[in-house]
């Protein structure tokens, strides 16, 4: 068991003597993980790969038997790290840190485009799912629905029905039925990611919302603390400025002073800037900065009511080269540095919780030591209580939460979420409480987040990466229920998403870590298939039944009956380079081609069931296969694009290749458009930022091959932020262009001269969006976001006859197709037959009014 492999630490700490004075200047500490270089993360991966395969050697030399799937589970621990890297890699590409500071400058435009073009009518996103989604199997998944990573949970303090959750991409979510159902409350929010959440102990109008991803590492900016007085209804975003945009990773509310709020800061925007903690006296409205030690700040705690003095101790920990553990005797206004009982090393990973029972009890948790403390004079000395469970302390850098409760005895009970729940009594000790490694699994491991209830302290919410559940537990026997509270939590972190050829109800996407959800005809049930994160995935469009899902790595499934059953066919890859998320698409023009990349195209062909690997025997890429796409028009015609910048084109399905990249700004290739008709007419999408990100080429047999930055200018060109997906609308493939980015959907109706916000304008939330689909037989423009879900709206996006794409059919319209009447003017030939007549003149006539 792991605490075989943790050492048994009995160290007695003296308080430091100096008082921490609260000062502009900070000392800043050198921090780990190397969160902004991506060189250094990658050595902090192989090093954790290191430990993983020494921590399991060591577990079975001791005689632990480890079944395979736990055995996977343990090797596997940096698994969230390799998903962490592949996902900054190409937002920082050909650099060695991702410009965040670019996505602030990329979301204030994308706002200010909405203020320029509101649609006066027309289409409007409508969420499609996963709703009700069930696991693919019960080890590490549980046998409730799962949603999506949750960082936060938080209770109304009257209502027990009303619950609060937040998302790292998802904002924030309340119920009022206990979970039953869920509405988001967020999703004009600028951004979406959220770390804590804190309910005003009386007022259970008044709610508190630190944001940013700080348990992820993912968009390490945030909008401060945004704070609602009418039950999340509305928010006003407090202190972001003076934070520096960094993470608020933790917000305690004073119980006797409501209005005295302390928060944490940790890693944001600007490299080697670590956090501070903050005081506000008035509710948020002015911040002082109240000790002058920066660190990644992780974790607040206030003790229980001295009811002799009638004070509480408040503490601060924080991450880095040393970690940090500060403590309060003044509801926050001064802090005092503890010398604490963990490891000088570098600390990644530290909780700290208080007694209900006892103001002078306080624990502390370390997943660098793998241990847990307890203290019963105020931090000043500490006890080791050794755990004796495998909760996965390994990924504590990941998953981490710890909160007491009491068993209205008087004795605490220690609540401690890392890749699994573990539970500490008096009388039943250290014990697995969620089974995550087993296949008696009642939760979703990856645990990230817990809140007591203040009506009931056997009652407890916690947030993993599967969503929310409710635990009860009864102390005089001892036994736990979990009830997954996610059938309508909608914040799925898709990577990828693909979509039945003419059913709407149809589709399947590959989502972090909740294996493939898959709808399959009913959109209120779901189903996860494959496992894992999932990846890429394809329906063959001839035939449906036939389909393809993924998961980390290109391993790839194929069904032919719908997924009744399936079968593992991905070839051995040997010493290729793999994306953790890599491509594979069914070529348009050959539906028996499947196409799935490394830094080679492989061709799995469903008629013979058999693979051509490295078609001609061509490297396509220095690094990974990002983009796969064949020609509609043309089966022998394909192209790949790479996370360098390469990007490639056959003429003779796959013997020969030729790259086209030259002209290209050096950016990775994340997706890639052929145009319907003509093979040689393609557009892509580029990552990173600093660079236009849409460009067209007209003819990719030409010498040289000459592109078009189509990303327009201005308020009305595309933000300058990493850009994932991009579609041709097929009905106009030449004017209508469809965009998915870090910061949303764009669209353009003149070919990219102009470009709009279709995001919250048309209804959508303000959040990352990865694929982009039309799916003609059925209407409908797909998205599949990373964070709420799969969304469909019905197309065209502007009404029949609206020339200039403003939502009504007015007289600048009909204005605008008699000045060109006569002409080939693209824009005006309202049906397409290659000029300006009679026929469009009628189509605007017809439509006269519509949308207006």
């Amino acid at each position: 068991m792991l605490c075989l492999l943790a050492a048994v630490l009995t160290s007695s700490a003296q308080e430091a003597k100096a008082e921490t004075k609260p000062t502009q200047s900070t000392t800043v500490e050198s921090t780990t993980p190397p969160y902004h270089s991506l060189k250094q993360l990658k050595e902090w991966i192989n090093q954790e790969k290191q430990r993983a395969r020494a921590r399991v050697e060591a577990l079975e030399q001791s005689g632990v038997v480890l079944d395979p799937k736990h055995r996977h589970k343990l090797e596997e621990g940096p698994e969230y790290l390799e998903a962490l890297w592949d996902y900054l890699y190409v937002r920082a590409y050909p650099n060695d840190s991702v410009d965040w500071l670019a996505y602030l400058r990329a979301a204030e435009q994308r706002d200010l485009m909405a203020g320029a073009f509101v649609p006066a009518a027309g289409a409007q996103w409508e969420f499609v799912g996963p709703r009700n989604a069930t696991p693919p199997y019960r080890t590490y998944f549980g046998t409730a629905s799962v949603a999506g990573r949750v960082n936060a949970v938080a209770y109304d303090p009257v209502n027990s029905n009303v619950y609060y959750a937040g998302a790292p991409q998802g904002g924030v979510w309340k119920t009022t039925d206990g979970g039953a159902t869920w509405q988001p409350l967020t999703d004009y929010w600028q951004f979406l990611q959220v770390a804590c959440i804190a309910v005003h102990p009386t007022d259970p109008n008044v709610v508190y919302v630190g944001t940013g991803d700080f348990q992820g590492w993912m968009r390490p900016f945030s909008q401060g603390v945004m704070r609602s007085t009418d039950g999340g209804q509305t928010w006003q975003s407090l202190g972001a400025t003076q934070f520096g945009n960094r993470c608020v990773s933790d917000i305690i509310i004073d119980p006797e002073n409501p209005n005295i709020i302390t928060v944490c800061t940790a890693w944001g925007p600007y490299q080697s800037v670590a956090g501070n903690l903050w005081r506000s006296t008035n509710g948020g409205d002015a911040w002082t900065q109240v000790s002058n030690i920066s660190a990644i700040w992780s974790d607040l705690a206030v003790s229980a009511r001295d009811p002799a003095t009638g004070r509480r101790y408040y503490y601060a920990v924080g991450h880095g080269s040393p970690g940090r553990l500060l403590r309060s005797s003044n509801r926050g206004q001064t802090w005092t540095t503890l010398t604490p009982p963990f490891s000088a090393s570098n600390q990644s990973s530290l909780r700290v919780a208080t007694s209900p029972n006892d103001p002078n009890r306080v624990y502390l948790m370390s997943g660098a030591d793998q241990q847990v403390w307890v203290s019963n004079d105020t931090g000043n000395t500490w006890t080791p209580m050794n755990p004796t469970v495998d909760g996965g302390f390994y990924q504590a850098w990941y998953d981490a939460t710890m909160h007491i409760s009491t068993d209205g005895a008087g004795n605490d009970v220690l609540y401690l979420g890392l890749v699994d729940v573990a539970q500490w009594t008096q009388a039943f000790g250290w014990r697995s409480i969620g089974l995550g490694f087993t296949n008696q699994a009642n939760i979703h491991v990856d645990i990230h987040s817990m809140a007591i209830n203040p009506r009931n302290p056997n009652e407890l919410l916690i947030g993993t990466d599967g969503g929310v559940y409710r635990l009860t537990y009864t102390p005089s026997t001892g036994a736990v229920n979990i009830t997954g509270l996610n059938a309508t939590l909608g914040i799925t972190q898709l990577y990828w998403a693909a979509f039945h050829p003419t059913d709407p109800n149809r589709m399947m996407g590959g989502a972090q870590d909740n294996a493939t959800p898959r709808a399959n005809g009913n959109l209120s049930s779901w189903r996860c298939i494959v496992g894992g994160d999932g990846a890429y995935c394809a329906y063959n469009p001839t035939n449906p039944s036939v389909q393809y899902a993924s998961y980390q790595g290109l391993h790839i499934y194929r069904t032919a009956n719908n997924w009744s059953s399936a079968e593992l066919i991905g070839p051995d890859y040997g010493s290729d380079r793999v994306a953790f998320i890599a491509p594979l698409t069914v070529h348009p023009a050959q539906p028996n081609w499947m196409l799935a990349g490394t830094n080679y195209l492989y061709l799995w062909n469903e008629t013979t069931r058999t693979w051509t690997n490295r078609l001609g025997g061509q490297s396509l890429t220095n690094g990974r296969l990002r983009a796969i796409a064949g020609a509609p028009s043309n089966a022998n015609v394909i192209y790949t694009g790479g996370d360098d910048g390469q990007l490639w084109m056959t003429t003779n399905a796959g013997n020969s290749w030729r790259p086209i990249n030259a002209n290209l700004p050096n950016r990775a290739i994340m997706d890639i458009a052929v145009h319907p008709t003509n093979p040689y007419k393609v557009y892509v999408a580029l990552g990173g930022t600093g660079t236009p990100h849409v460009y067209r080429c007209d003819n990719t047999l030409a010498n040289p091959v000459q592109w078009v930055n189509i990303s327009g200018s201005g308020i009305t060109g595309l933000p300058d932020v990493h850009t994932n997906t991009v579609a041709l609308d097929p009905t106009a493939p030449d004017l209508v262009i469809y965009v998915g980015n870090d910061v949303g959907f764009f669209y353009t109706v003149d070919g990219g001269a102009t470009w709009r916000n279709g995001t919250q304008p048309r209804g959508l939330p303000n959040v990352q969006v990865n694929t982009v689909r039309v799916v003609p037989a059925t209407g409908y423009l797909m998205a599949a976001t990373y964070g709420r879900g799969i969304w469909r709206i019905q197309l065209p996006l502007t009404p029949t006859g609206d020339v200039n794409g403003d939502g009504c059919v007015d007289d600048s319209d009909l204005l605008l197709v008699l000045f060109q009447f006569g002409s080939t003017n693209a824009q005006a030939d309202l049906n397409r037959d290659g000029i300006v007549d009679d026929a469009d003149l009628l189509l605007v006539l017809f439509n006269f009014g519509s949308g207006c």
